[in-house]
């Protein structure tokens, strides 16, 4: 049996890989679906997003635990999210068309969002095969590729409609467009936050500025 032939039998995958780091180490774990049809960044970053703003909102700590629990309590949506344990390489996988590696620490100082940094990886194999790797650092900038991404695949699944007209098309559309108005105001909020913050900046140096000088003149 050749490698293409191969190919051919194995369904492709979807892998999302979440890494922990805090004072007591590095704590990894993945989970794997089939790629087809919603194992795509479009329909699985929002997951992330909405995982992300949780840890915001309720001020708790990033786990993989956390991360998994957060999974499960979505497994019976509308969009399917990877369950099933993955205990492979990726980079080594050809089956995987998709992966996204998500590297989460805990938020710092007077930080309100866990850090974050996030790489997806999409390829394809075959004699004419190709990879794209897309990375962003930080929530904000992880939530608003979110948002960009679901608008996309919205605009795409709408031109899709004008053009083949079908009720399962319609339908998904739908299903898009509902996760692209949420991602919208997570976005939204997480950008009023950012700015707000940025502002704050500025007046916290003039302040502490303002105690140095104090404590110098007595």
């Amino acid at each position: 049996m050749t490698a293409d032939s191969l190919m051919l039998r194995s369904p492709r995958l979807f892998v999302l890989r979440m890494s922990v780091t805090d004072g007591s180490g590095t704590v990894r774990r993945s989970w794997s679906m089939p790629a087809a049809p919603f194992g795509a960044p479009a329909w699985q970053l929002p997951t992330l997003a909405a995982h992300l703003v949780a840890l915001n909102r309720t001020q708790s700590a990033p786990t993989v635990e956390r991360f998994g629990a957060h999974l499960s309590a979505r497994s019976g949506g509308a969009v399917p999210v990877p369950l099933d344990a993955y205990r492979y390489d990726p980079l080594h996988d050809a089956r995987v068309a998709c992966w996204i590696d998500v590297h989460v620490e805990p938020a710092q100082g007077n930080e309100r969002w866990p850090r974050v940094a996030l790489s997806v990886l999409e390829q394809e194999t075959g004699r004419c095969g190709w990879t794209r790797i897309t990375r962003h650092r930080g929530a904000y900038a992880v939530i608003a590729h979110a948002y960009q991404e679901m608008t996309a695949e919205s605009e795409l699944l709408a031109g899709r409609m004008r053009t083949r007209p079908d009720q399962g098309t319609a339908e998904v559309h739908g299903l898009a467009e509902e996760m692209r108005a949420w991602c919208w105001r997570a976005h939204r909020q997480a950008r009023a936050e950012q700015l707000l913050t940025g502002a704050g900046k500025p007046r916290e140096k003039k302040q502490e500025k303002r105690r140095s000088i104090a404590l110098a003149l007595h």
